[in-house]
């Protein structure tokens, strides 16, 4: 423990190790037509209030935040898409400036490109077109990762796709808005947690965040359990492969045993290995011997005639298919080979290679000339080949197809003919007595040939060595050490809990969580332990909007608290979306603390902004953004703070009303 009831947190998060102020928001700004711009102005490490009517385009700024984060859709209000064409946040920390900007569309999902652009004594331009590190948004999205310092190991394949328990930029959404379908839920712990598509990725990065693990160990995991995935599926192909070779035997066994009574071979030794039992089957099916045919209207030697005709034709599909399958292996080696190359080039294909101009300087000289044309070529080998690749091993997939549709046409078909030549013999007097030897031996021979040709190829499954996979997997056990990261994981939550519960004693409450205590757990999920009969009470269970809004409140700081202490990658803002909603429940125009008709709830509003203010001047780097209706014209600090207030009676709004409407 390192003296303040944490783990030694050496190595986590390593950008940040020096450091101990976090990112805020200095400024957002919303453009419209004609060189228009509205910039809304925020202090760093204090809190900053906005207030309001409703409809004035308040928690906007939450979705504006969240879009600028690199967000697929575009959750702006259709107003604010109607009459501004593009926003931008300022983000500072220290000396360093980093500014996200990014178009509007006035309808549909969110753009593709981003604009990043990080450095000092940054400003954020006058109109849009002045928006500079256009680049698409994936690409915008790791640049914003690498700035937070989430994410600080290089991993080709991380870069490529997204993977639950990879930590992203757009997993730091629910430690940054307690937003208005959040803050008084009785359901809803974080911001889209009740997302379907987001819960599994919130679940699965909080260790990251909470500090349990790193990158590294991240990627650990991640290979150990595509490791543990292939052993299991290897160790049951194993076992397939060694029932089939019982299997094997046990058929092989019965056909000598059929041979040596007709004198074929002698009788089988059951101790021998496979490899015996198949070359006996082959001095069997190669055997020689007369064979007494019938005359005119033997149906037998009709049938035998058929059934010989019909093992050789299944004979040449088995080698057609052989070299099928060997087709399609090499066809996906070579198709791996070139989606790699394929990747490599769409990396690259915003390169201007066909102005004339040198593609690494942009200066237009012979030699620039020469490498855009070179490069220019290689794309387009590169792209001849991927066309190949598509266009070969689809067919080669349904010739597969049709060969074994084939094979086992003609397998039912061989089925039909000794079903016939069994029936013929067992049913009629004359073909028992007709029954030679020879012919006995050519039935077994069949058999044997049939087995060999057609059964013997399907069990034949290589051998794997999976010692290998093993040493690997305890490998990355030993660096995963599941038992310190449980251990981890749990200071993590007893810290939280800790935090919580002592800040929930600050806030207004009633029973049952006056005086309880929090417990969070890492699922994410939250109890309370109330004092009396000390009954472990579910979220859903304890009632009221001012407890919800409480416990969401302190959970959210306690949080920021521990993201502060361990100094992670969480910027350090906090965006609240209305404290006074299980008091003024109705919305409508900004109003005051005296509008309030019950006392205790304009002494429990009080209690909460003392709270907000005293806990964020007691975090270092913590930025509140408190987005109200309510005013409080007699708390000096909450007067201060306020840089906006957009009431009815002042006309002012998020967009200004007398922005014309987009073309």
């Amino acid at each position: 423990m390192d003296g303040k009831g944490w783990f030694a947190r050496v190595g986590f998060f390593s950008l940040w190790s020096d450091i101990v102020s976090r990112w805020n928001i200095l400024e957002i700004a919303f453009f419209g037509a004609e060189g228009r711009r509205r910039t809304i102005e925020f202090k760093p490490d204090q809190v900053n209030v906005i207030t309001g009517a409703s409809g004035t385009g308040k928690s906007a700024l939450i979705d504006a935040i969240d879009y600028c984060l690199g967000s697929t859709n575009c959750n702006l209000p259709w107003y604010v898409r109607g009459h501004a064409e593009a926003v931008a946040v300022h983000w500072v920390k220290d000396d360093i400036h980093m500014i996200v900007g990014r178009n509007i569309p006035k309808a549909g999902k969110g753009t593709g490109q981003m604009f990043v652009r990080t450095g000092k004594s940054l400003t954020i331009p006058k109109i849009a077109e002045a928006l500079e590190g256009g680049t698409p948004r994936e690409y915008a999205r790791k640049e914003i990762e690498r700035v937070f310092g989430i994410n600080d190991i290089e991993d080709a394949d991380t870069t490529q796709k997204a993977e639950v328990g990879r930590a992203t930029v757009r997993h730091v959404t629910p430690y940054l808005f307690l937003s208005g379908d959040v803050i008084v839920s009785k359901n809803t712990l974080l911001h889209d947690l009740n997302r379907s598509d987001k819960a599994r990725d919130i679940q699965a990065t909080l260790p990251y965040f909470l500090g349990v693990v790193d990158q590294e160990s991240v990627l650990a995991e991640r290979r150990l359990r595509q490791l543990e995935a292939a052993l299991t599926r290897l160790s049951r192909e194993e076992k397939a492969r060694e029932r089939s070779q019982g299997l094997l035997t046990e058929r092989a066994m019965a056909i000598l045993s059929q041979a040596a009574e007709v004198g074929l071979v002698e009788a089988p030794d059951p101790t021998v290995s496979d490899q015996t039992l198949i070359e006996e089957l082959l001095r069997v099916a190669n055997s020689e011997f007369e064979t007494t045919r019938a005359q005119d209207g033997d149906e037998i030697g009709e049938l035998e005639d058929e059934r010989q005709s019909i093992v050789a034709e299944i004979a040449a599909f088995r080698e057609q298919r052989k070299a099928l399958k060997r087709a399609i292996r090499e066809a996906q080696g070579y198709e791996t080979a070139v989606s790699g190359q394929s990747h490599k080039l769409a990396l690259v294909e915003h390169l201007k290679l066909d102005t004339g101009r040198c593609p690494v300087c942009d200066a237009e000289t012979e030699l620039g000339h020469s490498m855009a044309a070179e490069i220019q070529a290689s794309f387009d080998i590169i792209r001849k080949e991927v066309a190949t690749v598509d266009q070969i091993h689809p067919e080669l997939v349904e010739q597969f197809t049709e060969v074994e549709a084939q094979i086992s046409s003609s397998l039912v078909r061989l089925r039909e003919i000794e079903s016939q030549i069994r029936a013929i013999i067992r049913q009629t007097e004359a073909a028992r007595r007709a029954a030679t030897l020879a012919q006995a031996r050519a039935l077994v021979v069949g058999r044997a040939s049939q087995f060999l040709e057609t059964t013997v190829e399907d069990f034949d499954l290589p051998k794997v060595d999976l010692q290998p996979l093993k040493d690997e997997i305890n490998e990355l056990r030993d660096k995963a050490d599941p038992q310190a990261k449980l251990d981890r994981q749990r200071d993590a939550e007893n810290m939280i809990s800790s935090y919580a519960t002592e800040m929930l004693t600050e806030l207004p409450t009633e029973v049952p969580a006056k005086n309880a205590r929090m417990q969070f757990s890492a699922k994410p999920r939250l109890t309370l332990i109330e004092p009396e009969r000390r009954s472990v009470l579910s979220l859903a269970e304890i009632g009221s909007d001012q407890n919800y809004l409480s416990i969401h409140l302190a959970l959210s700081f306690a949080l920021h608290k521990h993201f502060e202490a361990i100094r992670g990658p969480v910027p350090g803002l906090l965006v609240i979306d209305q404290i006074s909603r299980p008091y003024y429940p109705e919305g409508g125009d900004e109003k005051r603390l005296d509008e309030m008709e019950v006392d205790s709830d304009r002494q429990a509003m009080r209690k909460i902004v003392e709270f907000l203010f005293d806990e964020t001047a007691r975090r270092v780097g913590l930025q509140v953004l408190l987005i109200e209706h309510a005013y409080i014209d007699d708390d000096h600090r909450y007067v201060s703070a306020t840089r906006e207030r957009w009431t009815k009676a002042s006309g002012e709004k998020l967009i200004p009303p007398d922005w014309p409407e987009r073309q």
